[in-house]
């Protein structure tokens, strides 16, 4: 199979790590982050960061989901009207509050305060990036230097990197004002700590040295990114799938009812989230079809074989995420959703790719599908999910987005 054959050399390397050459755009804004390092800088902070995402942590971020899905859901039950819904901007926001309060430890309510200067530069600077990605002459940085968008980024990340430093040095404060110097001394990494992500970055040690407060504001603002763009898409991509199939709502819906009991109101404790079997399905059948990252790209740093295909220092090799898991070859009726196909083993585990695979596969997968768990479900538990009859006009740059919005229509439930 072609898809094995070129897709897993390259997937599972522990060599062929290097972002491609579009990834260079988000340099002014994530620096030598997860995303875009590589070689021993991203192989260290990987194997550092990992245990932030241990389960016993993400469990302390359930609480901070609910409360911001409660008022995403007051949000859409205020436009329930029957008339179509444009939910991108409204998940945008939730998720973006879900980020922010889980990575940096700090609530910042953007739901409430849509016209905060945060969420202003955070979509200035993902608009400039998707630009200078799909615009060549964008690319040429002698000329980016002397347009009216280079002051814009500098004003926009002037507020981004501002508002990151702002709360690391409150966290630092507080850490020393309790005498903790290192995780030695911090008996309180796990379920307990909501600043673990961030105590982390601050107090760990690589070769004997603390992480530069650069190093750190550059980690931060890559999950700050990576962390709410991609469940954004997740969201929102699933919601409207869903509006064209009642019967797969309903699927969900008396699942929900198994699990709740009488007591359909409750918020969902981190046991009951790894009892939704069926959602597991739908999520990852709206992945397939709509994968939150479509494309991600590989950069050649040495001469190479992949397969038969000799590929030479300086190639950039573009994976296509949204084509292979449509393809006729790997799913039969590939365009139908059908969440059940998912209950059997795939016969090739390269055939859903939606959180990449390898050393490089998304470190936050089980946050991402968590936060998507709770949205989706409580969206169904409160609302019947129609058709809105607009079609997204979807676009992928690094992440899957729709140029007019992503339409559906809400009806509450009785």
């Amino acid at each position: 199979m072609v898809f094995k054959v070129y897709l897993s050399p390259i997937l599972l390397s522990t060599e062929l790590i290097t972002k491609g050459q579009s990834y260079r755009f988000l340099d002014s804004w994530l620096g030598q982050g997860l995303v875009t390092s590589t070689g021993n800088r991203w192989r260290t902070h990987r194997k550092l960061l990992t245990p932030a995402f241990h389960f016993n942590i993400l469990q302390n971020f359930l609480p901070v989901f609910c409360k911001n899905q409660r008022i995403l859901t007051e949000k859409l039950r205020e436009r329930a009207d029957g008339k179509p819904i444009d939910l991108l901007p409204l998940v945008a926001l939730a998720a973006l509050d879900n980020v922010i309060e889980s990575i940096m430890g700090v609530s910042m309510e953007v739901q409430k305060n849509e016209e905060s200067n945060y969420v202003k530069s955070t979509d200035m600077m993902a608009n400039i990036v998707s630009s200078r990605m799909q615009i060549p002459f964008l690319g040429l940085e002698m000329l980016f230097n002397i347009l009216p968008l280079k002051k814009q980024q500098d004003k926009a990340l002037e507020v981004l990197h501002g508002q990151t430093r702002k709360v690391i040095q409150m966290r630092r404060d507080e850490l020393n004002k309790a005498n903790i110097t290192s995780l030695a001394t911090h008996s309180d990494i796990g379920m307990k700590n909501k600043h673990a992500f961030l105590d982390l970055l601050l107090l760990s040690e690589i070769n004997g040295e603390k992480i530069d407060e650069e190093g750190v504001r550059e980690e931060v603002d890559t999950f700050m990114f990576e962390g709410h763009d991609t469940t954004t898409s997740g969201i929102v991509y699933t919601l409207f799938a869903l509006s064209k199939h009642r019967d797969v709502q309903e699927k969900i819906y008396e699942e929900l009812k198994t699990i709740y009991g009488y007591n359909m109101d409750k918020d969902p404790t981190y046991q009951e989230l790894q009892q939704m079997k069926y959602l597991d399905l739908v999520l990852k059948e709206s992945m397939r079809l709509y994968p939150p990252v479509p494309f991600i790209e590989r950069l050649m740093e040495n001469d190479c074989e992949v397969g038969e295909l000799k590929l030479v220092k300086g190639t950039s090799v573009l994976i296509n995420i949204h084509q292979i898991q449509r393809h006729p070859e790997l799913y039969e009726n590939p365009l139908k959703f059908r969440p059940e196909r998912f209950k059997v083993p795939l016969p090739n585990p390269f055939n859903w790719i939606a959180f990449s695979a390898g050393p490089r596969n998304c470190i936050g997968q089980k946050f991402a599908m968590m936060e998507l768990k709770i949205a989706i479900s409580e969206t169904v538990k409160n609302f019947i999910i129609l058709p809105s009859g607009i079609e997204p006009k979807s676009t992928a740059v690094l992440i899957l987005k729709s140029q007019n919005g992503v339409h559906v229509k809400l009806r509450p439930r009785n």
